[in-house]
């Protein structure tokens, strides 16, 4: 058979790959690889949650339900993040379920939003995702730079050249970040907002980790005036309320755009979003015991940063800039003479921990100061593990380090 030229441009999420990848190793070794390499919440779901899914499955509620998701679960969604913004006003009108998760509703935006060889600006280093929705619609991603001397905050003044240069027209934002942890400043936001403004954007704002904010309190690009209408925002329950694995996602934008080109690509895409998951995230997830559970973990990954970025700044030859949110850290590790993908291949061959090449976050795109792909000769370390199992990993990183 003869397969389709557009799988070529499609990105895979390397912590996939590389999950398999310690399986191996953990067959060839015949000892547990510590996995550092996916963003999944240690945490387990809220044991009301658990109880309210489990409860839709049992009492056979599995029927279709409509494509842009239940009107339940619409308004506790648009109470749940409205508590989350300073000045807007969500109602269920605003929000669109979908089946997928947030990479799903990633490519329901792009197909809605984007032309066969228009140019989209993404942050670099940035989520997959966004890569193989953009490629997906027929778009064609180019990079703007993040910081990691301000911890991967945005490169303003990059961002408007490249603006100016592709005269792209949509922007995606993610904030806090995947694979950096890195959280875009309110001034650069405010700085953002009026670029956007400028040269007359619209914005794709990822927000799934809008729950995992360290330092400070979450800041969206649609608190500032006149965004709202300019902005689509992808979020979902899974990394707040830990359960990535049951693939609902969130999209919120205007009535207009969720009623019309939304409303039509869950028709065609998925027909309707999963019925019982639906039914038990309405049910609790604006519980005080659920939002609550939040908060401790987010308290928990704050603790662990402190600690990783702390050890992994200890290690001779390894730089970690301290990310405000998520559970990533991204050191560079430039002076150990090895790029990520070396790192990290030996560094689980060798020590049986598993983390990510910051290569796979970078789109294939070539940094101009570099000349090699952006994340060439950086590492992604998820930190949603247990605190001794992170203490033990980087123990084994710095032996192997020291070893070279």
């Amino acid at each position: 058979m003869k397969l389709s030229k557009t799988i070529n441009s499609l990105y895979a999420e390397g912590a996939f790959v590389w999950g398999d990848y310690a399986i191996e190793q953990e067959k060839k070794s015949g000892q547990v690889v510590l996995k550092l390499q996916i963003g999944q919440p240690d945490f387990p779901p809220h044991q009301l949650l658990r109880k309210a899914i489990s409860e839709a499955y049992l009492e056979g509620k599995t029927a279709y339900g409509p494509p842009l998701g239940f009107e339940n679960l619409r308004i506790e969604v648009a109470k749940e993040i409205e508590s989350y913004y300073k000045n807007i006003k969500i109602s269920k009108d605003n929000v669109a379920i979908t089946a997928g998760g947030g990479k799903l509703a990633i490519g329901v935006v792009c197909k809605a939003l984007i032309n066969s060889k228009d140019k989209i600006l993404v942050p670099c280093y940035g989520y997959p995702g966004h890569f193989s929705g953009i490629s997906d619609a027929g778009g064609i991603w180019v990079p703007y730079r993040l910081d990691p001397q301000l911890n991967y905050d945005v490169d303003i003044e990059d961002l408007e050249r490249q603006i100016k240069r592709t005269k792209a027209k949509i922007i995606f934002l993610l904030s806090p970040g995947n694979p950096t942890g890195g959280v875009i400043s309110a001034e650069m936001m405010e700085r953002i907002a009026f670029l956007v403004k400028k040269y007359d954007l619209t914005v794709v704002s990822d927000e799934i980790y809008r729950g995992h904010v360290f330092d400070g309190k979450f800041i969206s690009i649609v608190d500032f005036p006149k965004m709202f209408e300019r902005t689509v925002i992808i979020d979902g329950p899974g990394k707040r309320n830990c359960v990535p694995g049951i693939r609902i996602g969130y999209i919120i934008a205007s009535k207009k755009f969720i009623d019309g080109p939304v409303r039509k690509i869950n028709n065609v895409k998925f027909s309707c979003p999963p019925t019982p998951e639906q039914i038990g995230l309405a049910k609790v997830i604006n519980n005080k015991e659920v939002l609550g559970y939040i908060k401790k973990m987010r308290e928990e990954f704050k603790r662990r940063r402190d600690v990783v970025v702390k050890l992994l700044n200890s290690i001779k030859g390894v730089f970690c800039p301290n990310p405000g949110g998520a559970f990533y850290v991204f050191p560079d590790i430039a002076k150990t003479k090895l790029t990520g993908e070396q790192f990290a291949k030996r560094l689980l061959r060798e020590k049986n921990v598993c983390v990510l090449p910051g290569s796979s976050f970078g789109g294939g795109m070539i940094d101009p100061k570099l000349k090699k792909p952006y994340g060439t000769y950086n590492i992604r370390i998820s930190i949603a593990s247990s605190l001794e199992t992170l203490q033990e990993a980087i123990r084994r990183m710095k032996e192997f380090i020291e070893g070279l």
